[in-house]
């Protein structure tokens, strides 16, 4: 009986620590993958530099199997509703482009939205599945600083950083940029805002916004273009409040590098939203969750109204600016144009999208599909409260940001920002020690004045006791 006592206990002991091995090298994992979606455009720009050719198909591949990984990585924990959220979605989206390629087979078939919408579903589904908020602190102080890193690099010596990262000969490999554009031709390096992308330097008649003195050049780092590091920024920042929040103590490197995130990007819009959704942060789910629900239907109406007013085109609407007036104005003048076919998302629409970003959705998932998809995003749910704080505040942050941009969809941010979101909707909160000690120190009185002043409810089983002692 004694071996084999020893036998079963030595049998659980192995067992346990294959089993945390295990856990622990699915974390690296995980890890890896996530900090993968921040870094694989800068590799493949980097392999681009040293005269390997990357194009496009290279590019979507290295996405697939990025969103494949995180897949397979969470799928053993997927339940059968969210298997059937996935397929729907999928479904849904294929159905509306194979709609839009009948109608006008010359623009091609472009399952884009449908790798747009699977990566918030699955990215979030894995934050889940791991069920690590520690973890995710982890990867956010690992990528802001890595980020940070480059970004100086970049900063205080462009030259150097240009010939590791060849940024714009990346985006003319790729297909973002137009090689046929006289206006962004490179000679010898120059042109496109001297190597880097279009929007890396403030034209000098604009300046930059955020600490002047630092010039005009705005920084990109790792995601080679700059208003994505400001977003990364925003979100960083945002993480850091939250998590400060719940855990009683402050963030404040992440804070921090947030901060410095989005001024060296010089992304005005991302320091005007940190001001913006503090006090969603700070309301009670039960106040701030009706107000970002109905935010981007409300926005959309103002933008529709402003672009019928104001905008004044005739046939496809122009972008004549890159100031937030110019960039309000054309996404309010592109929905105001949409006719509604456009607005069910069964034909394309007849300018660029990727400034405004209400019109790009409208125009691929509709008007009833992001109905949909936005009821099913707000009714998520957490287990604590910091969760829905979290949430309302990515809420009214995407409802903004859509006004002049369909950035949120980029796998660079969007997989970190719901891979977030997932790991906090399970985390536990722990209460302050403090407000432990304030609950303990009520209990107590409240037990020391039923014991000397009864109320009613416990009055009769006092009297019974006083009168059993005397």
């Amino acid at each position: 009986m004694q071996n084999t006592s020893a036998s079963t206990s030595l049998t659980y002991r192995v067992q346990t620590r294959a089993a945390g091995a295990n856990t622990r090298a699915s974390k690296w994992a995980v890890g890896m993958l996530i900090l993968g979606t921040i870094v694989f455009n800068a590799a493949l720009c980097f392999v681009n530099t040293r005269g390997v050719p990357v194009s496009a198909s290279l590019v979507m591949l290295s996405e697939a199997m990025l969103i494949s990984g995180a897949f397979l990585a969470c799928w053993r924990y997927l339940t059968s509703m969210q298997m059937a959220a996935l397929g729907l979605i999928v479904l849904y989206t294929v159905f509306l482009t194979t709609i839009r390629y009948v109608d006008a087979p010359g623009l091609g078939f472009d399952p884009k939205i449908s790798r747009d919408l699977l990566i918030p579903v699955v990215f979030f589904l894995l934050g889940k599945a791991v069920d690590d908020v520690r973890l995710a602190d982890r990867l956010v102080l690992i990528a802001t600083v890595l980020l940070l890193a480059f970004a100086l690099f970049e900063y205080f010596a462009l030259d150097g950083f240009l010939r590791v990262f060849d940024v714009a000969r990346y985006y003319f490999a790729r297909g973002t940029l137009d090689a046929s554009n006289a206006g962004l031709a490179l000679d010898q390096g120059h042109g496109v805002s001297e190597g880097l992308m279009v929007s890396g330097f403030r034209p000098s008649d604009q300046g930059r916004a955020l600490l002047p003195f630092l010039g005009d050049h705005r920084v990109s780092s790792l995601f080679l273009e700059p208003s994505t590091l400001g977003n990364f920024g925003f979100l960083v920042t945002i993480w850091a409040a939250v998590r400060s929040r719940m855990e009683g103590r402050l963030y404040v490197l992440c804070a921090l590098g947030g901060l410095a995130l989005i001024i060296l990007s010089d992304t005005r819009f991302n320091a005007y939203s940190l001001v913006l959704v503090a006090p969603i942060l700070m309301l009670p789910a039960r106040l701030a969750s009706p107000a970002a629900f109905i935010s981007p239907f409300v926005i959309m109406l103002a933008l529709w109204v402003f672009g019928a007013t104001v905008g004044s085109f005739h046939g496809a609407p122009l972008l004549e600016g890159r100031g937030t007036y110019d960039r309000l104005l054309y996404s309010g003048s592109l929905l105001s144009s949409f006719d509604i076919y456009n607005w069910f998302g069964l034909e394309q629409s007849r300018s660029q999208t990727f400034d405004s970003g209400y019109a790009y959705l409208m125009s691929t998932v509709g008007i009833v599909g992001f109905t949909l998809l936005w009821t099913l995003f707000m009714s998520l749910r957490g287990s604590n409260r910091f969760f829905y704080a979290f949430r309302n505040a990515i809420a009214v942050y995407f409802a903004t940001l859509l006004c002049i941009s369909a950035s949120p969809f980029t796998i660079k941010l969007a997989a970190m920002l719901w891979f977030l979101l997932g790991a906090l909707s399970v985390a536990k909160e722990n209460r302050h020690p403090r407000a432990l000690a304030r609950d303990l120190l009520n209990s107590s009185l409240a037990k020391a004045e039923d014991l000397w002043s009864p109320s009613p409810a416990t009055r009769p089983t006092n009297m019974v006791l006083v009168k059993s002692i005397s």
